[in-house]
């Protein structure tokens, strides 16, 4: 055998192996968490969706992880992990319930070119659905599906057939993720719909939802980039402000409660994480006003834990039965927030394909502040 072929055998073997080493350096440690859906009293959203993301169980932390639990390298472990805060001032944000969805289903309608979802839950019976087989014939219409919901509750195949029978380009998640608990639709290439929101037909009508309209270049460059490589199946090598699972988004929320200092608003279907309850509740004894808001669920253990520790500091918590709160999202000072599809778990921020956005634009900012003590003032105390 020529002896540059030789040379060029052990290179690859040896990059091989570090490859090999660094990936066993990195096991897993996304825990229980990722396979259980926690479940209200019902064991259902009012939509009749299954429950949660699927994320919340173990209370165990898993920081950083290179693989997800069944062993599959993270597709996405070249992109950006920083935990870097960077606000975009492009957004506006829609609280529901208000317009039943509406200005979502005119922009599906209104599109000129290209309608791109990614979606965790899409039901047939909604307007949602109906807009996206009629924009079908007039411009590009993709849509990226999850697929099965956490504890055998279903999945998403009778829409993602009604799909295909209407002619509409449609594609399964990659399965290497947890769950895609996304929820995104980028308009035109021009404006990216970060959401809380299921498009159901009524999670706009019966959930406390946030709905983050994005005309932020980068952010929309971003948002497509990843709505790109998960149509392929490929990896979303891709950096940029937005607070994206499972390579950035618990940093980067870690970070934003970092950031505080007078007071934090948290709102969210689901809180279990140990890294993030623990910050929340060293923020209370340094003097600041930290409050929560809850869905009213029967909680897993790791969410009882962590309320249990949140008001061991001091930190008032509170249920909320109707709207359903659904949301997820967290105001700093008053002047920064987050909004988007991660629970406040291990698995929903490390283990599932996940999309949020940070955003500083006064007006809305305020919008979430205020609808957050709306809920909490209405609440039961935990």
């Amino acid at each position: 055998m020529p002896q540059n072929r030789i040379s060029l055998i052990a290179l690859l073997a040896a990059a091989f192996a570090v490859v090999v080493a660094a990936c066993s350096g990195q096991a897993a440690g996304v825990g229980s968490d990722a396979d259980s859906g926690m479940s209200s009293s019902s064991g259902t959203l009012p939509d009749g969706a299954p429950a949660g993301d699927g994320s919340s169980g173990s209370s165990g932390s898993s920081g950083s992880s290179g693989t997800l639990p069944d062993g599959a390298i993270n597709p996405d472990s070249g992109g950006s992990s920083g935990s870097a805060i960077a606000f975009t001032s492009a957004v506006q944000i829609i609280v529901e319930p208000s317009d039943k969805g509406q200005a979502l289903i005119n922009a599906i309608n209104g599109a000129k070119t290209s309608v791109h979802m990614t979606m965790y839950l899409l039901t047939v019976n909604s307007p949602f659905y109906q807009a996206l087989v009629a924009a079908k014939s007039k411009v590009e219409v993709k849509v990226v599906l999850n697929q099965n919901f956490p504890g055998g509750q279903g999945s998403n195949t009778q829409t993602y057939n009604g799909l295909i029978a209407a002619g509409v380009n449609v594609v399964w998640a990659p399965a290497v993720y947890n769950f895609t608990h996304e929820k995104c639709v980028i308009i035109d290439n021009a404006t990216a719909w970060i959401m809380t929101m299921n498009t159901t037909d009524s999670s706009p009508t019966k959930n406390r939802e946030y709905l983050a309209i994005d005309t932020d270049a980068d952010d929309v460059k971003n948002a497509e980039a990843i709505f790109q490589a998960d149509f392929a199946g490929a990896a979303a090598n891709t950096s940029g402000k937005l607070v994206f699972a499972p390579i950035n988004a618990k940093p980067r929320l870690l970070a934003l409660i970092k950031s505080a200092t007078k007071t934090i608003d948290v709102e969210g279907e689901e809180l279990s994480d140990v890294d993030l309850t623990n910050l929340l509740a060293a923020k209370a004894d340094a003097g600041l006003a930290v409050r929560v808001v809850l869905a009213d669920n029967t909680p897993t253990p790791a969410q009882q834990a962590a309320v249990t520790t949140l008001k061991a500091h001091k930190v008032p918590v509170k249920s909320v039965s109707t709207p359903y709160i659904h949301a997820k999202a967290i105001v700093v000072d008053g002047v920064g927030a987050y909004v988007g599809s991660e629970n406040f778990t291990t698995g929903s921020m490390t283990g599932n394909r996940e999309l949020g956005v940070l955003f500083n634009t006064p007006s809305e900012v305020s919008k979430v502040a205020t609808t957050i003590g709306t809920d909490f003032a209405a609440g039961t105390a935990l």
